[in-house]
């Protein structure tokens, strides 16, 4: 497949939802390279809006996928002249209640060339947010006439859709998982190396996964009666991440509360009202924008997306519902370690006691010969934290920026 001089393809992709079209319009001004929208050529060429493109797929997946190929062709054709581009598209589409996968993938393995896939995720209510007031402001009509988007539905989507986009990886394609709510620079590093990537020419990027812990923070700051961002512990964690980035010009900080879905109240049901003061605080100088409070019983939703009496009216559709959030959150997590150069635990051990998560991130990360460094205050290491431990004890984060050779 002639490339016309394209030498590397970044394809930001993820479920409807995400307001891709924004990202791709910050890369395009920050960075001044190409960038594309897939699903428009794919229209262009069926004459025919993309939700119901999706549904001839399940038609006749062979004569349609002919059609992609097309759209695909042309794309190449409209990018001649660029040497890098990035392009936005969905790797799944969701229609009639079916996952059915985007050709794409498949073509951009005969394109030959270099590609990187970032999978961009966001926090199940603010995406079906977007979705409702999408289809109530008509810019979708009847995308969802044929089938309920609930947050179930929409959590099982979104596990396709990781799931499709990673299997790039078996022809050779870069893959990243991303959360929406990270930092406007934290978007546009990971989009820098993903083009110097593809290009072949390598730029000294570092990517870390911060851990710390989460639950137990959260459950002082409802013993407390506190919202979450008021809690000196929170506001301690959070700026260490932004100091983190701020001081490593060269570091892409991957932070597990850019996605914040297990939201219980204190009988450990989960929360349909999605208040600021209970969400874990995320950048504020992000790409998005993110309204709160989000009532998942609205009639907004009731209307166009899911009823709300049978899902989350219902508490054994929510019990059903936090365990799949608790594993979105297991594979999402333990793929950021995956993909992070190396991790940085932030009080593995506050409050005396060792937290389950981190203790995970940190024997996976060391499991895959990964460098791991810790904070632990001196005031916390009163507890049995020494025998078969490979991590880099430090006391300050200033000790980490030596380490890491950033400016402080």
């Amino acid at each position: 497949m002639s490339t016309n001089g394209l030498r590397g393809i970044v394809v930001l992709t993820g479920t409807s939802g995400l307001d891709i079209g924004r990202t791709l319009e910050v890369i395009e001004q920050e960075l001044g390279v190409t960038t594309a929208k897939f699903e428009e050529y794919v229209e262009r060429e069926f004459k025919a809006p993309i939700y119901h493109v999706a549904e001839l797929l399940l038609v006749d997946y062979r004569r349609a996928s002919a059609k992609f190929r097309e759209a695909f062709r042309k794309m190449l054709e409209s990018l001649k002249g660029s040497r890098l581009a990035v392009v936005g598209a969905h790797s799944v589409y969701y229609r009639r209640s079916s996952i059915v996968a985007n050709p794409l993938l498949g073509y951009l393995r005969e394109y030959g060339e270099r590609v990187v896939i970032i999978d961009y995720v966001d926090d199940y209510y603010h995406a079906l947010y977007r979705l409702a007031t999408r289809v109530a402001e008509g810019h979708t009509p009847e995308i969802a006439s044929f089938q309920v988007i609930d947050p179930a539905g929409f959590l099982y989507w979104r596990s396709a859709q990781e799931s499709v986009s990673s299997l790039a990886t078996s022809y050779g394609a870069f893959h990243f998982i991303f959360a929406s709510k990270h930092s406007r620079e934290a978007h546009i590093r990971l989009t820098s190396m993903a083009l110097d990537m593809a290009a072949g020419q390598p730029k000294q990027y570092r990517t870390v996964y911060v851990s710390h812990p989460i639950t137990r923070v959260r459950a002082r700051a409802r013993s407390l009666g506190v919202p979450l961002r008021n809690l000196e512990e929170v506001n301690e964690i959070e700026t260490v991440k932004r100091d983190l980035e701020r001081s490593c010009e060269d570091l892409i900080v991957f932070s597990p509360t850019t996605i914040d879905e297990l939201i219980v109240d204190e009988n450990g049901e989960l929360e349909t009202v999605i208040r600021a003061e209970e969400r874990w605080p995320h950048p504020s100088n992000g790409i998005h924008d993110y309204p709160y409070p989000i009532d998942l019983s609205d009639k907004i939703f009731d209307t166009y997306l899911y009823p709300v009496e049978d899902t989350v009216k219902n508490k054994a559709y929510l019990r059903f519902l936090r365990r799949l959030i608790e594993a979105s959150v297991e594979r999402r997590d333990l793929g950021y370690v995956s993909q992070a150069d190396f991790v940085f635990a932030y009080r593995p051990t506050m409050y005396g006691e060792i937290h389950m998560g981190v203790e995970t991130e940190i024997k996976t990360a060391i499991a895959m010969s990964k460098p791991v460094y810790s904070i632990i205050p001196r005031e916390e290491r009163n507890i049995e934290y020494r025998l078969f431990r490979f991590e880099y004890p430090l006391s300050s984060l200033e000790e980490l920026l030596h380490v890491l050779r950033c400016r402080a």
